[in-house]
């Protein structure tokens, strides 16, 4: 008998070990309008979600106890070796005016935050953010970061112009609001020289539009988001919502 729990205990010292269980990505979702008026151009009409509806799915993620916090939250955690779970993170591409007269209401009723990408060559234009409204989202909570200074696709400049579009965009920002953090690929592209010139602008993150979750920062400047169109109805939603 002793011989045998020797050869059982020998045998479990020698069993490998079990794999890790897979840590649960974060899901980031992409928006860029939410407003009653539906632009006739079918691309204007495919990024605008209905304000009833936008409701409806922030309400579903309080019902289902999941937190949102910022992208730039996000990447501090990742950094520090922190994988959350049950968060989300919701960012809002180009800075329309309905990000401060719709977007940031709600998202203040319902105890949420989000991330906001800004074109600053684009901003007190009329269609786009005041920077007294960027003012007030920040201070709300809200990130503001950087979506290039004139909504230009990285992939197609030259080093320069690269360099400018995203440059300006840090600096413009640090000078009339704080310094930005993270990054939103207009056209969710990139290419290597891309990759350089955010490392060297110290930025933490930058999001395309590849599909999937969030897992780490292995590869901090092609992390991928998830659009939400305007026909999702509240199970695709869900469904986009969870890892």
């Amino acid at each position: 008998m002793r011989r045998l729990w020797l050869f059982v205990l020998l045998a479990a010292a020698c069993a490998p070990a079990a794999a890790a269980a897979p840590v649960p990505g974060v899901p980031v979702l992409m928006y860029h309008h939410v407003n009653v008026v539906t632009p006739r151009d079918a691309v204007g009409r495919s990024l605008t979600v209905e304000p009833s509806v936008f409701a409806a799915q922030l309400a579903w993620l309080r019902d289902h106890h999941i937190a949102t916090i910022t992208a730039d939250q996000l990447a501090d955690d990742l950094a520090r070796g922190i994988h959350p779970q049950h968060v989300i993170v919701l960012t809002f591409d180009d800075g329309y005016r309905d990000a401060a007269t719709v977007v940031a209401p709600l998202l203040e009723r319902y105890g949420d935050r989000a991330s906001f990408y800004v074109s600053a060559g684009f901003l007190g234009d009329g269609r786009h953010l005041t920077w007294t409204q960027l003012r007030a989202m920040r201070a709300a909570g809200m990130e503001i970061g950087c979506h290039g200074t004139h909504h230009l696709d990285l992939a197609t400049l030259d080093r320069a112009a690269a360099q400018r579009e995203v440059g300006r965009c840090v600096d413009t920002l640090a000078k009339y609001l704080a310094r930005p953090t993270t990054y939103a690929y207009a056209a969710g592209r990139w290419n290597a020289t891309t990759l350089a010139i955010l490392a060297g602008e110290r930025l933490k993150a930058a999001w395309t539009e590849r599909p999937g979750t969030v897992t780490s920062l292995a590869a901090p400047y092609t992390l991928p988001r998830r659009r939400i169109a305007r026909d999702a109805d509240l199970a695709s939603f869900a469904a986009l919502a969870t890892p």
